[in-house]
């Protein structure tokens, strides 16, 4: 069931829709970042098996990295807040979307959203089945009694006519 933009249903649709956008993309940036944390770990790991200890600039420079991802993560939040409240700049949205991980998201946001469309209109249909078929069902009963009534008003004028018909024998 589409939402048009002027209801006043569009503005709750469309925050659910930009909460979900931002809980699906952190959700994946979380995965990332785990996903790299744990790469280093077992690099760092190999690396202390094999005897090599690293040096104080090798950890330094990984906790800069770290720290650099962290606040790029809270730049993407802060980001995506933003350009939820103004999705109607086009421009900024599309400059936004060059990377692969944003081009996933919204592969991902489109499947949920069309997802959710087809779930309300399949909800919709069936309503509106029940609907008729009550409906369908009320009007065959009012039909039949209609039809009975119909039905006993003819056989009372006959027997009012074979009644008043052996009255005069």
């Amino acid at each position: 069931m589409h939402i048009h933009p002027s209801s006043p249903n569009s503005d709750l649709s469309l925050q659910s829709e930009e909460s979900a956008a931002i809980k699906i993309q952190a959700g994946f940036r979380g995965y990332r970042v785990r996903k790299q944390l744990n790469h280093r770990t077992t690099h760092r790991n190999a690396s202390a098996r094999n005897g090599y200890h690293g040096s104080n600039s090798i950890l330094r420079r990984q906790q800069r990295h770290q720290l650099a991802m962290s606040s790029q993560v809270q730049q993407d939040n802060s980001n995506l807040a933003n350009s939820g409240r103004n999705q109607r700049d086009k421009n900024s949205s599309e400059s936004d979307s060059n990377t692969v991980e944003d081009q996933c998201a919204i592969k991902i946001q489109a499947g949920v959203r069309g997802f959710l469309v087809r779930k309300k209109q399949k909800m919709a249909t069936d309503a509106a089945t029940k609907i008729q078929a009550s409906f369908r069902g009320f009007e065959a009963n009012v039909n039949v009694k209609v039809t009975l009534a119909n039905d006993v008003n003819a056989i009372n004028a006959i027997g009012l006519g074979f009644i008043s018909f052996k009255h005069s024998l």
